[in-house]
């Protein structure tokens, strides 16, 4: 249970569920402030229609893991012996990470959602970077174009096209479903499946191409937009193609992730507005520009001679 320096606030219904729930069965080895915290944050978390299902499937399989810990996520000093253990299973360092950013994440909403009190400060675990590294490389649109070129022509090339044309989430073209697509207007509704929707529903103007390539594809109600099958995990499976393509077109890996960076580049760099390339790919300008805008040598390069740095004779007088 909680520990009595907690207190509730009277708008958070889970939490006054949880209250009144009272002690829990200890089990067999007890339970912890820190087991009692994730599965409030879990219940919560699996209530916001703004996250995935896989989301919130990866969410409840590393809060089965974080409570399972023998010491629990009993008191913050037993976090260390906790890295070591899944470290010693032979678990990826970017796996055990992503545990501890959700335990850290569980306790800052409990904190952020008790009337009082504070939630358990989490110490900071240094992993070795060089033990995982992530594929953030932005492909130029010719290397993209050559990787698609390299794909089957089938549902994946259309997805990973989709994501080059659009910039959209990859969760978002993969739920995509027929009654999302518009093609009298030219356009595709982006974040409108349940799921799917992180920043809201947007329409996304399609290319001439891309419409030939969808025709066909409209008027089959809630039907998936893209037919994968049997997959199980459809992102997964698409970022293995992704990158057997770029092995087959001898261009360097990228993700589908890369591709949507691409497209933030190109937009900005057409010199659309901030505000209007952030509405078509669901960014806020802040993050947009932040996270997404990766600046190369031929920017700065472009911007240096578009200010006349350098040229001070021939510039007029200043008063």
């Amino acid at each position: 249970m909680l520990p009595a320096s907690f207190t509730f606030g009277e708008d958070n219904g889970a939490l006054r569920r949880f209250a009144r729930v009272g002690p829990l069965d200890p089990g067999p080895r007890g339970r912890g402030v820190f087991d009692d915290i994730i599965e409030s944050w879990l219940e919560t978390a699996q209530r916001r229609p703004a996250l995935s299902r896989s989301t919130k499937v990866a969410y409840a399989r590393i809060a089965r893991h974080l409570i399972a810990w023998p010491a629990g996520a009993e008191a913050a000093d037993s976090l260390p012996e906790y890295v070591a253990a899944r470290r010693e299973a032979g678990v990826a360092a970017r796996t055990y990470a992503l545990e501890l950013r959700v335990l850290s994440v569980a306790t800052h909403w409990a904190e952020r959602n008790l009337g009082a009190g504070r939630a358990p400060v989490l110490p900071r675990i240094r992993v070795d970077p060089r033990v995982f590294v992530l594929n953030h490389r932005t492909p130029t649109p010719s290397q993209a174009a050559a990787a698609l070129r390299a794909m089957p022509n089938d549902e994946w090339h259309l997805a990973a096209r989709l994501i080059a044309a659009t910039g959209g989430r990859v969760g978002e073209v993969l739920a995509l479903r027929s009654t999302d697509l518009d093609l009298n207007a030219g356009r595709i509704a982006l974040g409108a499946s349940e799921g799917a929707a992180k920043t809201g529903m947007r329409w996304f103007p399609l290319d001439a191409a891309t419409l030939r390539a969808l025709e066909g594809r409209e008027g089959r109600g809630r039907a998936a937009l893209l037919d994968f099958g049997k997959v199980k995990a459809p992102i997964q499976a698409l970022g293995r193609r992704l990158r057997r393509a770029c092995d087959a077109a001898n261009v360097p890996r990228f993700t589908p992730h890369g591709l949507r960076r691409m497209v933030v580049g190109r937009l900005l760099r057409a010199q659309v507005d901030p505000a209007t390339a952030a509405s078509l790919t669901g960014h806020s300008i802040e993050v947009m520009l932040k996270h997404y805008r990766e600046v190369t040598d031929d920017d700065r390069r472009r911007a240096a001679e578009r200010a006349m740095l350098g040229v001070l004779d021939e510039l007029p007088r200043e008063d």
